[in-house]
């Protein structure tokens, strides 16, 4: 799996010097990653920063996963694929190899949840097991993923 990502570092949101961003990530000093995500609960009642969202790769390096939305986290744990992240402005790559431990950023008492819509379900396929987007004014759901979709449909036929 290869994707382009827009922020290929995940500390720029509280770091934008790179000498101390290389530092941070040497010495796996991610505490102010850890204050940010408190900030936004505390702020928010809850964690809302949905693609992007940081994760502990191997239990050692924070990446950012932009442009997986948050409802996609988990399937990176132990997948079968190698993930290429590829910053073209920047000139970055990195990866994520099969079967890697990858853990979003949590604390002990705030689990990790993905975003849901409760009694959506897409006007589609009627599936509600999927990432669901509202469409604009309107009270209709769909998936987001529209390959999926369109598949669990010519399954059901």
């Amino acid at each position: 799996l290869v994707l382009q990502v827009p922020v290929p570092e995940p500390l720029r949101g509280v770091e934008r010097d790179m000498r101390e961003l290389a530092r941070m990530h040497a010495e796996a000093d991610y505490s102010r990653m850890w204050v940010s995500l408190y900030e936004d609960k505390v702020r928010n009642g809850v964690i809302t920063q949905t693609t992007g969202y940081p994760c502990l790769v191997n239990d050692r390096y924070v990446v950012a996963t932009t442009p997986i939305p948050r409802w996609d986290i988990p399937r990176l744990h132990e997948s079968p694929f190698l993930t290429l992240f590829g910053a073209g402005r920047e000139k970055r790559i990195y990866a994520i190899p099969p079967r890697t431990k990858v853990e979003p950023l949590t604390f002990e008492d705030v689990p990790f949840e993905v975003e849901h819509a409760d009694g959506a379900t897409c006007s589609l396929c009627k599936s509600n097991a999927a990432f669901l987007v509202s469409l604009p004014n309107s009270d209709v759901w769909m998936c987001s993923d529209t390959d999926w979709c369109r598949r669990t449909r010519e399954a059901s036929a």
